[in-house]
């Protein structure tokens, strides 16, 4: 009986040990998982953001580089365009 009652403690310990690993492997599969989504969400958004900044600056300088070909003078355009007169002079 004392033979059986080990054996069954041991099988149990083990059978605790595999189930506590298969958790473990489950909960870093799905932390990683829930990782890279929120990694792409994140990156997307920043791309999104960069990307609207980026036209944003795009149309400011057609803008200005029209207004400077219309002899609209340095400043105005530099006050509707929020442009620097050096970035205006570049143009």
């Amino acid at each position: 009986q004392e033979k059986q009652d080990r054996d069954y403690a041991s099988q149990l310990k083990a059978e605790k040990e595999e189930a506590r690993a298969e958790g473990l492997a489950e909960g870093r599969a799905e932390g990683i998982a829930q990782g890279l989504a929120e990694g792409r969400a994140e990156g997307r958004a920043e791309g999104i953001a960069q990307g609207l900044a980026e036209g944003k600056l795009e149309g400011k300088i057609e803008i200005a580089k029209n207004l400077k070909l219309q002899g609209v003078s340095i400043e105005v355009i530099a006050a509707a365009t929020n442009l620097t007169i050096e970035e205006i002079n570049n143009l």
